[in-house]
């Protein structure tokens, strides 16, 4: 007869297990599994049997809600139907909460807060969250490395930036603002964003307001802010607010002392052969630099940081990369499909085709 070379082994170990006398740990039943194992099983459930469990285990809830899931997306939205949240892990599409009851969403939603680390986070609501007790009043916070605002209002983007975990490290608000910057600039999460800014913003008192507030807290170097405005009067407030503080300035940038002396906040304007001195928007940078930094460090290149902004308009380079500085001027307006158009003389606009950008 053939035998493996590891027979003897195997035969010793089913000899050891025939005499191990086993006696099992727990049954079937939920109740009797010792929490180390119900830990076990949470952590490998997807968040449906999740919330399912939450509502037929109830003792079992503080287990059920010490389980975090990542998510690289979630998009708490609402239309003229419902309001929802949906979610994404992996890039790909995994769970939505919607519901026309906002008590019931609301209620859901303190759960999403409670157990959901987001990679980014979007809100893009209308009504205000600041009228809705359930939010206002939840003590739950939401855990994300980024987030973003496509609605205009305080009454939204104050509430959320208060409901926020320490860690963030971009805010965008690509909406505007109304009056409400002041309130934003004293949550604390935004004194210590790495990184944040406003497109579209109607005032001409964000810079200077950002650099006092940079200074009363010693922002650290690499603090970055940027906005998009679409009138005048932004360069001309920071320079009367910081007058006495002034180290060099020139036509695109300003540079002031803190009271660190270590550091000095730079603020840029983004000039450039497309994005002219007379542009209708205008786009600026604040930075936190170190006050060794030599003028010859300065990046001239304002592109990548205006396309950060507004994404939109890389199309503006795109127009200028192949037709050039004269013929760009002659698209001088987008529409609201972000299409390109020449004004002819008849007040009538033609579109290009321009599939190869």
């Amino acid at each position: 007869m053939y035998r493996c070379g590891k027979a003897p082994e195997i035969e010793n170990l089913i000899k050891t297990i025939e005499q191990l006398s086993i006696d099992p740990v727990y049954d079937t039943n939920w109740n009797d599994m010792p929490d180390d194992i119900k830990w076990e099983c949470i952590r490998k459930m997807e968040l449906k049997e999740r919330l399912s469990l939450r509502c037929t285990a109830k003792a079992e809830r503080s287990l059920v809600d010490s389980q975090k899931i990542n998510f690289t997306d979630g998009h708490f939205r609402e239309n003229d139907y419902d309001l929802g949240f949906d979610l994404y892990r992996d890039n790909k599409y995994y769970f939505s909460i919607c519901s026309r009851l906002t008590s019931e969403f609301f209620k859901s939603i303190k759960y999403i807060k409670r157990i959901g680390v987001f990679e980014n986070l979007t809100i893009s609501v209308k009504n205000p969250l600041a009228n809705n007790e359930q939010f206002m009043t939840d003590d739950e916070l939401f855990t994300a490395k980024n987030i973003e605002f496509y609605m205009r209002g305080s009454d939204v983007v104050v509430p959320v930036l208060r409901k926020m975990k320490n860690g963030v490290e971009s805010i965008k608000i690509d909406n505007g603002l109304l009056d409400e910057l002041g309130q934003i600039l004293a949550i604390p999460i935004v004194q210590n964003v790495p990184y944040w800014h406003i497109q579209k913003y109607d005032q001409a008192n964000s810079l200077h307001m950002v650099a006092q507030m940079w200074i009363d807290k010693n922002a650290r170097i690499g603090s970055i802010f940027q906005v998009s405005v679409s009138k005048d009067g932004s360069s001309a407030e920071f320079l009367k607010q910081f007058d006495d503080r002034i180290v060099s300035k020139s036509e695109k940038r300003v540079r002031i002392r803190t009271n660190d002396p270590d550091r000095h906040i730079l603020m840029e304007r983004g000039v450039d052969d497309v994005f002219t001195i007379n542009y209708i928007n205008q786009f600026f940078r604040l930075i936190v630099i170190s006050s060794e930094m030599k003028e010859s460090e300065y990046d001239d290149n304002c592109k990548e940081w205006i396309c950060k902004i507004d994404p939109g308009m890389q199309n503006m380079y795109d127009v200028y990369d192949i037709l050039g500085y004269e013929e760009h001027n002659n698209y001088d307006a987008v529409d609201d499909f972000g299409a390109f158009g020449r004004q002819d003389n008849d007040d009538s606009w033609d579109y290009e085709d321009y599939d190869d950008w």
